[in-house]
C-alpha cells in the first residue's frame, strides 16, 4: 500500500460513521490494497497500538489542558480555566474520537483565550507568577508527550496495511490522532515559545521542560 492509499484509508476512517464501516466490503477486494491480513494477532497488534496511541493522545490533550487552566487562572480568566479543566478531568483513556474531537476544540478554544490575554501584555503579582510558571512546565510536558507519540503513530498508520477489514471500525480513534498530531505538535509549539517569550519579559522564569520540549522537536 502506498502513502496515497494509506491516507485516503485514513481519512475514510474518520469520516464513516462506525455502522457505515461495519458494512464495508472485504478491503482485499478493493482495487490497490491488494491482500490485507486478517489474523488474530495482526488484529490484535493494530488494536494494540490504536488502545497505546489513544491513552498517549490522552495524556498529552490533558497536560496541554491544564496547563491552559493553570495559565489562564493566573491571567484571570477564570470561566476558561474552568472550562479547560473540566475538560482535562472527563477525557479517559477509553476516549472515543468524538470525545477527542471535543477536547482539542477546548484545547484550541482555551490556547487562543491564554493567547489573547498574553498579548495585551498584563502584569502579574507573585502568586500569579508561580501559577503561570506551573502552566507553562505543564504545557512543555505535554509538548514532549505529543512528540513522543511520533513513532507510535506511524507504526500504527502501517500496521493499517495488515489490518483485518473486521476491526477497522475500532481504529477511529486512532485514525484521527494520525491525522491530527501534527497539526497539534506544531501548534503546542508555538504556545510553549508564545508563552515563554511572556515569561521572560515578566520575569517568570522559563522551567526546563521548556527548552527541553522545544530541542526535541
Amino acid at each position: 500500500m502506498n502513502n496515497k492509499t494509506l491516507s485516503l484509508l485514513l481519512a475514510a476512517l474518520v469520516a464513516l460513521p462506525f455502522a457505515a464501516q461495519a458494512q464495508l466490503p472485504s478491503l482485499k477486494n478493493l482495487p490497490g490494497l491488494g491482500a490485507l491480513g486478517s489474523s488474530k494477532s495482526d488484529s490484535g497488534n493494530v488494536t494494540g497500538q490504536n488502545d497505546a496511541l489513544v491513552r498517549g493522545y490522552v495524556a498529552a490533550n490533558k497536560d496541554v489542558l491544564l496547563a491552559n487552566a493553570l495559565m489562564a487562572e493566573s491571567l484571570g480568566l477564570k470561566d476558561q480555566a474552568a472550562t479547560a479543566r473540566a475538560t482535562a478531568e472527563a477525557l479517559t483513556d477509553g476516549a472515543t474520537k468524538g470525545n477527542l474531537e471535543d477536547s482539542n476544540k477546548a484545547v484550541s478554544a482555551s490556547t487562543e483565550a491564554v493567547a489573547a490575554e498574553i498579548a495585551k501584555s498584563p502584569k502579574l503579582d507573585a502568586q500569579s507568577k508561580a501559577t503561570y510558571q506551573s502552566g507553562l512546565a505543564k504545557l512543555a510536558q505535554g509538548l514532549l508527550k505529543y512528540v513522543n507519540l511520533r513513532q507510535p503513530a506511524q507504526s500504527f498508520a502501517t500496521g493499517l496495511k495488515d489490518a483485518s477489514p473486521m476491526v477497522l471500525p475500532k481504529l477511529q480513534s486512532g485514525a484521527y490522532i494520525v491525522g491530527q498530531l501534527p497539526n497539534g505538535i506544531s501548534n503546542v509549539a508555538t504556545s510553549v515559545k508564545n508563552a515563554s517569550a511572556f515569561a521572560k519579559s515578566n520575569d517568570i522564569p522559563v522551567p526546563p521542560d521548556a527548552t527541553q520540549a522545544l530541542a526535541a522537536l
